[in-house]
């Protein structure tokens, strides 16, 4: 048995694949290249697939990882060749190794986010102030007892580094964020609180998820 990191872009209108129906897809692909695919044991056996970090919906991505566990010795670049015959437009495999780091050291990532505006200076103005200023609140859903309820949580102390610049009506905002299993970035609610007060200014907004990296700034690989 062999483990086997799978490096993939999420792209297009990929970005609208969930993440349960994108491990479908990585499913068949595997059964459709006949890759020789280990099983988990017990009482219902299912393909090894270990996605690093789940990825929002609507989200691109250049970065995306998926562990996998062979019983034989093909090539890395058959594997990566075989899946990228079979996997749909917008999913592509760049690269296919062996796991260098564990999914559970990726603390931080790069996003580019680009609003394409109406009114962008109206629009510079305002994402600026939201960035400079000490909060931005954002709803997220928490347990108190048996109930769910909303809870406001800061997350400007999640964003690490920033930089945003204007190019006629489209704005790019290309920021390093917390991300990973112990402290993510909820990119959308991010979003969503940096244009709350202007959707009449955004008329659409890309965002693309670029690197990972490990708490001392390694890329994730």
């Amino acid at each position: 048995m062999r483990s086997v990191r799978l490096f993939f872009t999420k792209e297009g209108l990929t970005r609208y694949i969930s993440h349960l129906d994108l491990m479908r897809c990585f499913s068949r692909a595997i059964k459709r290249a006949k890759i020789d695919i280990w099983y988990t044991e017990g009482y219902n056996p299912r393909p090894y697939m270990n996605f690093s970090l789940p990825l929002n919906l609507g989200t691109e991505s250049l970065c995306e990882t998926l562990d996998i566990r062979t019983n034989d010795e093909m090539p890395f670049d058959e594997i990566k060749c075989r899946l990228n015959s079979v996997l749909p437009e917008g999913i592509k495999i760049t690269a296919c190794a062996a796991p260098v780091h564990k999914a559970e050291e990726i603390c931080f990532a790069d996003y580019e986010i680009s609003f394409d505006c109406s009114d962008a200076e109206k629009a510079l103005k305002y994402i600026s102030e939201r960035l400079e200023g000490e909060e931005i609140l954002v709803e997220k859903k928490a347990k108190q007892g048996r109930k769910r309820v909303l809870r406001q949580i800061n997350i400007r102390e999640n964003i690490k580094s920033y930089e945003l610049t204007q190019n006629e009506k489209v704005l790019k905002l290309s920021m390093n964020v917390c991300a990973g299993m112990k402290n993510n970035t909820n990119i959308t609610l991010l979003v969503d609180a940096l244009t709350k007060e202007i959707k009449d200014s955004v008329e659409s907004v890309r965002v693309v998820k670029r690197k990972m990296y490990t708490q001392d700034m390694k890329e994730f690989v």
